[in-house]
């Protein structure tokens, strides 16, 4: 529960950072403005000497985009936790297989593997829409230097993208829940097929 809490809390102060272009808590009066690099998308973002820029410049488009991954996951991890709590309530109270456990391993298996996938296009369309409006995208065509500039907020020399971040743990854990409520549901079978048996 606690990493979980950590977690989401995590993901919606990066998401916040983000979506604003600077740090949620700047301390001693610091310069709160976030660099270009701070997007998940990116692994480099180098301005040319003399040139300023920084995440805010960039169109908010971007930004909101390049945030939803952050917030899915949020909302991923919340539902599978609430889900993950009520089949271990149902367990605790001795009821293994009482509907409402089943019922509850199908919603974190699903939650989790929705989730998975969902963060995980959402990654994908992200670094599709940056790479395409910066010209880097196979066939995206030629951007010019200036229509770049106005995207990216800067005027930026060396700009590295990375590469989109599938939750293959996520949707793993998802698949491993959804075969224990396979196990769960065949256990509800076998408690029914020997009730009053002597």
């Amino acid at each position: 529960m606690i990493v979980a809490t950590y977690t989401v809390i995590g993901d919606i102060a990066q998401a916040v950072a983000i979506t604003t272009g600077h740090a949620t808590i700047a301390l001693g009066g610091s310069d709160g403005r976030l660099p270009l690099s701070y997007l998940p998308q990116l692994l480099q973002a180098d301005l040319r000497e003399g040139a300023s820029g920084t995440l805010a410049d960039a169109p908010i488009s971007l930004r909101l985009l390049c945030a939803l991954p952050n917030l899915i996951h949020a909302a991923t991890i919340v539902l599978a936790t609430v889900y993950l709590l009520r089949v271990l309530r149902g367990i605790a109270q001795a009821q293994p297989f009482d509907p409402f456990v089943l019922t509850s391993w199908r919603r974190l298996s699903v939650a989790l593997i929705v989730g998975g996938v969902v963060q995980s296009l959402a990654d994908t369309a992200a670094m599709v829409y940056l790479s395409s409006r910066i010209g880097l995208l196979f066939g995206a065509g030629h951007v010019a230097e200036a229509q770049r500039v106005e995207f990216l907020g800067g005027d930026y020399e060396t700009i590295g993208t990375n590469t989109p971040q599938w939750q293959v743990a996520v949707i793993v854990a998802g698949l491993v829940a959804l075969a224990l409520t396979a196990a769960f549901r065949a256990g509800a079978r076998l408690e029914r097929d020997v009730d009053g048996v002597v």
